[in-house]
């Protein structure tokens, strides 16, 4: 039995032969593990207080007091823990008016790899009433689709599926006693494809490899009682293939790309960079995927974390452009102005374009050597280090080759597009100017792009109460066509010149 503080004790049963996270994540208690268990990325540790621990690698036993990496470890008694304090919901942040009752309530869902978003409407006035948000707790399986669809792979896709389906029935209970709502009547869900799959109970491991086959995309309709979900009814929006999923269908939808007479890019920037061209010429749609890893969602990054209260979000210079120094102090803001524990996306995108007007990091990525033993310090405890500079490279090379190969397949240039919509978690920080400096989008596009949030989320809400939404949706996926970056024989060369700064 593991005893778990964070605020009050809470039981833990093992198994035989368990390692301390896989307990822990089995009764509720998800530790954010971006490298999924694998003992890299150190992200899972916890403080032995009581009891015996061993490290199962080398069978050196834990101190009391000491921290260690819970999916290294397994207990030889009944141990206590020290969980780490992971900000891992939202505050509430609506208040009911007095007396007031909705009689028919829905709920959109956005599913991410990183992040759950859910937002209460009235179904009779359209309304929002409320806004939920907590960090995916399938976590502690990885950071991003793969990592999950490798422990899909090796027989944990009900361990998925519970670990999900939990969070999102605690959620929904969460929301309907808040405000005395008698039930859900619907519930309209979004997300990747993998994440669909797994919601829903589906082995996703077909989309582990060539040919990538998801084993649905369209959209499903379950009634609440099959997913044990306190909903009457549940809809699954529509994807487009195993890496373009139903969260850009919905933000597609929502934006209106068909009516607005325009040419349109659609970027979300997430664990998974997900890009759509829409030719307005030719009324068709160009999508594609490109792998960014978790790096803008806060893991593979030494001081990363996610968009949570005391991530620093913002960073800029204290002194002017013209009196700027190697030296110069840096201002910057966080998350629910709280003290700073991390760097979210944003903030990474930020003291990048920062190390390059300071020459701290050259074209290729290199540090210089001042720097490139203990890194660039943007508080005293969160500095950015090489590995974290090549992190960067890799997944913003992603997102502007991706960029530059759709606009290619689809014979139009960068100037052509009229607007680029910017859309996932990221967006709500993003500096544009701070993105086109460090190679993450192509200049061109900047001055014409709007940041429009979660679009995934909005959509799925949109579903609830517009009858001609899942017809647009379908509209939209008809005329797609997905691009496979693999296959295109100039990805290669575009992805090694966008790798420098």
């Amino acid at each position: 039995m593991i005893n778990c503080f964070m605020g009050e004790s809470v039981s833990v049963n093992l198994k035989p032969c368990d390692n301390i996270l896989s307990a822990l994540a089995r009764s509720g208690f998800s530790l954010t593990a971006p490298c999924g268990g694998r003992g890299i990325c150190r992200k899972c540790r916890v403080v032995l207080t009581e009891g015996k621990v061993n490290l199962i690698k080398t069978g050196e036993q834990v101190k009391p007091g000491d921290s260690f990496c819970a999916c290294r470890a397994e207990a030889l008694s009944d141990i206590t823990v020290l969980l780490p304090c992971e900000e891992n919901k939202s505050p509430s942040l609506a208040v009911i008016p007095d007396g007031r009752k909705i009689r028919s309530a829905g709920i959109g869902i956005d599913i991410g790899t990183t992040t759950i978003n859910a937002e209460l409407v009235d179904l009779e006035t359209g309304e929002s009433l409320d806004f939920f948000s907590a960090l995916n707790d399938q976590r502690t399986f990885g950071a991003d689709v793969m990592s999950r669809i490798g422990a899909a792979r090796d027989g944990k896709t009900k361990e998925l599926f519970l670990v999900v389906n939990r969070q999102v029935e605690g959620m929904l209970r969460f929301l309907i006693d808040k405000w005395g709502v008698a039930q859900i009547e619907q519930c309209a869900v979004s997300g990747n494809t993998v994440m669909l799959h797994l919601f829903a109970g589906v082995d996703p491991y077909a989309m582990g490899e060539a040919p990538y086959t998801p084993v649905f995309l369209e959209e499903r309709h379950f009634s609440g009682k099959e997913l044990s979900l306190s909903a009457e009814s549940v809809t699954l929006l529509p994807g487009f293939s195993a890496f373009v999923g139903a969260d850009i269908t919905a933000g597609l939808a929502f934006i209106d790309v068909i009516g607005k007479n325009e040419n349109a890019l659609f970027v979300d920037i997430g664990t998974n960079g997900e890009i759509a061209l829409w030719k307005n010429s030719s009324k068709q749609l160009f999508c594609c995927s490109t792998a960014v890893g978790p790096c803008f969602e806060g893991a593979e990054i030494s001081c990363g974390i996610g968009a949570v209260p005391g991530a620093i979000n913002r960073i800029s210079f204290k002194k002017t452009e013209e009196n700027l120094t190697e030296n110069a102090a840096l201002d910057y803001t966080t998350i629910g102005n709280e003290k700073a524990r991390g760097i979210c996306g944003a903030g990474l995108i930020d003291v990048m374009a920062i190390m390059k007007r300071l020459c701290v990091i050259d074209e290729t990525g290199a540090m210089d050597e001042r720097y490139a033993q203990h890194g660039f310090s943007v508080t005293e405890r969160i500095v950015i280090t090489q590995r974290d500079v090549r992190q960067f490279q890799l997944a913003k090379a992603a997102i502007c080759s991706g960029i530059k190969i759709l606009c290619k397949t689809a014979g139009m240039k960068l100037s052509d597009v009229d607007t680029a919509y910017i859309a996932g978690g990221l967006g709500f920080f993003i500096n544009l100017e701070n993105a086109a400096e460090t190679g993450l989008l192509p200049p061109e596009i900047t001055p014409k792009t709007a940041v429009c949030g979660n679009t995934s989320l909005k959509g799925a809400v949109k579903s609830l109460t517009d009858r001609d939404f899942l017809p647009r949706c379908r509209e939209i996926i008809s005329r797609s066509t997905v691009v496979d970056l693999a296959l295109d024989r100039d990805f290669t060369e575009e992805f090694a010149e966008n790798m420098e700064f």
